[in-house]
């Protein structure tokens, strides 16, 4: 049991976890982990409860005390490991959105960071996690079996997009913390930035995982929001890639197949004003 951690962001990924991080590490009641994505409860576990408890700076005071880690949604194992070690009362956060934009979005991340140049439709091909990762109901419903109905709280990215500092106070409903109308709510709504040096992000990427096995998420955390290091490997133009993310008419019809009937599924697990946000 991991007694001094009570929350998580589980995911999904590309859906606003950067936005999180950035707000509740400003909110004085919330303890956040030492590195952004710690992916304990997936890929370090061997670990040990000692070693992850040690990233959490000692906060008698915070109400809440957590990990953001969009992963964890998208692994059972993860997901079984964190019903049996986290307390009752911890509360657990996951962002949808509308999975065709978020698919477009995780494309747009795997060419920021040299991963593929191809177009969309060949990307869905190559890398199924684009589409896959988009499939909320699937992955809703499994935290819920896994974690229970009342710990899981869901909300819809599109909702930040819209009135940020409403969404804030859903998220703050969500921990039981108290709601701050003072914070920046609506900063750091990021889009996707060209790389400038694909091959270079790409290997450093890897080196990063390396080092993340060694103990040191902390530093690539700190490496990773350097603003020096995001000049030297990333424009601070817009990517402009209209023509290669938009999917051509038999994909677009093909996922939209796919993901109404995932959305069906998620209906049937949230209210209706998050489902309603997603297909706005």
């Amino acid at each position: 049991m991991i007694d001094r951690v009570n929350f998580l962001y589980l995911g999904g990924d590309k859906c606003g976890s950067t936005w999180l991080h950035y707000i509740l590490d400003k909110h004085p009641d919330v303890q956040l982990a030492s590195s952004k994505e710690l992916f304990y409860f997936d890929r370090f576990y061997k670990k040990g409860p000692e070693w992850y408890a040690r990233q959490f700076p000692d906060n008698p005071a915070a109400l809440r005390t957590g990990e953001i880690c969009h992963d964890y949604l998208y692994s059972v194992p993860a997901l079984e490991r964190i019903s049996l070690d986290m307390p009752a009362d911890s509360r657990f956060l996951i962002f949808v959105r509308d999975p065709l934009e978020r698919a477009i979005s995780h494309y747009r991340y795997l060419r920021k960071i040299g991963k593929t140049s191809m177009s969309f439709d060949d990307a869905v091909s190559a890398y199924p996690q684009i589409v896959e990762h988009s499939l909320f109901g699937k992955y809703v419903a499994s935290a819920v079996n896994l974690l229970g109905k009342e710990r899981v709280h869901v909300l819809s990215f599109d909702d930040l997009k819209t009135d940020p500092e409403k969404f804030g106070e859903q998220v703050s409903k969500a921990l039981d913390i108290p709601f701050l109308p003072g914070l920046p709510y609506s900063d750091r709504i990021l889009e996707a930035a060209g790389s400038r040096a694909p091959i270079l992000t790409r290997v450093l990427r890897e080196v990063s995982w390396g080092l993340r096995g060694l103990g040191l998420a902390t530093f690539v955390s700190r490496v990773k929001q350097s603003p020096l290091i995001n000049k030297i490997l990333f424009s601070t133009q817009k990517l402009d890639d209209r023509e290669k993310s938009t999917p051509g008419a038999a994909v677009k019809r093909n996922l939209s197949e796919i993901f109404d009937r995932d959305l069906e599924q998620l209906g049937h697990l949230v209210g209706p004003n998050t489902l309603q946000s997603i297909k706005e």
